[in-house]
C-alpha cells in the first residue's frame, strides 16, 4: 500500500511539472458593465494536467495517511492489551 502511494504521489509531481500553455488576452479601457464578473472564455489557471496532478497528490496522501493510522492501531492492539 505504502508503495502504490507513493507511485501516485509521483504521478502526481510529475502531472504538476509540466509546462503551462500560456493564453493570450487582452485588456480594454471600457467594458459594458454586467451584472456579475467578466470572465473571458478559455483562460485557465490549472490545465487538466494540473487538476490531475493535484488530485493524485490528495488521494496519494490519504493513503498513506490511512495506511499509517491502520498500522498504528494494529502495533497497539498488538501488545498484549487485554483490558476490554
Amino acid at each position: 500500500m505504502p508503495l502504490a502511494a507513493a507511485a501516485m504521489l509521483l504521478a502526481g509531481l510529475v502531472f504538476l511539472a509540466q509546462p503551462v500553455p500560456q493564453e493570450n488576452f487582452g485588456w480594454f479601457a471600457y467594458a459594458p458593465l454586467a451584472e456579475g464578473p467578466v470572465v473571458p472564455q478559455g483562460l485557465m489557471f490549472m490545465g487538466p494536467a494540473a487538476w490531475t496532478g493535484v488530485t493524485l497528490i490528495g488521494v496519494g496522501l490519504l493513503v498513506l495517511a490511512f495506511w499509517s493510522g491502520y498500522r498504528t492501531g494494529r502495533q497497539t492492539r498488538g501488545r498484549g492489551d487485554d483490558s476490554r
